[in-house]
């Protein structure tokens, strides 16, 4: 039976709900369905459980029947049409996403989570939601053959759903450290044949890090500035601090800073008496929270921010997301912004609220 064609006749309420259902599935991934059984068929059978002579007997058979029939789509599940040999891939992942643009791998690509939105083209890709709120219709109207997480995705009976209707679910472990986040962008060039270009990222990547190692040291003082980095969750709506440990606090010591929240692992939920115990010389805003209210001036408002040493000297700055919440390829240049923000007479400059000012050429 093909795609769209029309779910058995005379089938019971249950069985026609679960036809439609897996039928709607296939049709979504333009693939083909194995038949049901038709009215005959279910027909043949209902008369076939009347005539047995003992009720029980005939209420079993019956159940029986009618659980073959509502488990028949499942069990026998969508049969794809023949591979077109290019993977459609949907990566709900901000970190992969960068690194699949990075290798020039991008034309995979059917399906992004909202958050991911570097390089700007990747805008031009449909969004499938919030990568921790996503729904199996939006994935799957994207005909994907693959869906790629990092871990950090929901909810699980979505991924189920789509994992139901064949489309594999794989999920690559996000790199904790510079290492591994390195190793991930070699798996995914080989995953998608583009190893000479993944090692051609890699080897600019690597050139960079050595440079920065031999810039730390002008960096590190005796005394580091405090830095509070400020990040909005989209899925609490609310406003969180970074604690230690991860790629964002790493790239604070790299660039001279440490950390002004003391506690280790994960966010902790904003208030004016943790801003006011951390004391900030420094805030960094990641982009969402930053831009609701547009400007470092106005962010001061946020309850607690505007009697901080940051907030008085001005010292509150705007970073998109994946600048800090990942290791990629443009790390040594994020630190080295850093770097601008928290020693500007380093740099020829002072850093002016929102951006570091600096001289041409440095």
């Amino acid at each position: 039976m093909e795609v769209g064609e029309r779910c058995p006749a005379g089938a019971s309420l249950a069985l026609e709900v679960t036809c439609r259902h897996q039928r709607a599935a296939c049709y979504a991934r333009n693939i083909t369905l194995a038949p049901l059984p038709d009215s005959t068929t279910i027909h043949t059978l209902h008369h076939a459980f009347m005539s047995f002579p003992s009720p029980s007997i005939a209420l079993r058979f019956r159940s029986s029947v009618a659980t073959v029939a509502l488990l028949a789509p499942f069990v026998i599940g969508c049969a794809p049409k023949a591979d077109s040999g290019k993977p459609r891939v949907v990566s709900v992942s901000k970190q992969i996403n960068e690194f699949i643009y990075a290798i020039g791998a991008e034309d995979v690509l059917v399906g992004r989570d909202l958050t991911s939105i570097y390089p700007p083209q990747i805008k031009q890709v449909p969004s499938v939601g919030y990568h921790r709120a996503l729904s199996a219709e939006g994935i799957i109207s994207t005909k994907p053959t693959l869906l790629i997480t990092d871990g950090n995705v929901g909810p699980e009976p979505v991924l189920e759903q789509v994992r139901k209707v064949g489309i594999p679910v794989v999920t690559l472990a996000p790199g904790g450290t510079v290492d591994s986040a390195q190793a991930l962008l070699t798996k995914l060039g080989q995953q998608f044949h583009r190893e000479h270009a993944a090692d051609s990222v890699l080897a600019l990547w690597r050139a960079g890090m050595d440079s920065l190692w031999r810039d730390t040291v002008q960096w590190s003082g005796p005394k580091r500035p405090r830095v509070m980095i400020i990040h909005f969750g989209q899925m609490i709506n609310n406003y969180l601090a970074l604690k230690r440990g991860g790629s964002a606090d790493a790239m604070l010591h790299w660039a001279g800073a440490e950390n002004a929240i003391d506690s280790v692992g994960g966010m902790a939920r904003l208030s004016p008496e943790l801003i006011a115990r951390a004391a900030p010389d420094v805030i960094i805003a990641t982009d969402v929270g930053f831009d609701r209210y547009g400007s470092a001036e106005k962010f001061k408002t946020l309850p607690g921010v505007a009697l901080t040493p940051a907030g008085q000297s001005d010292r509150i700055y705007r970073v998109d997301e994946q600048e800090l919440m990942y290791f990629g390829p443009r790390t040594p240049a994020v630190v080295r912004k850093f770097a601008a923000w928290f020693h500007p007479s380093l740099y020829g400059g002072r850093a002016t609220a929102g951006r570091a000012t600096l001289t041409p050429g440095t």
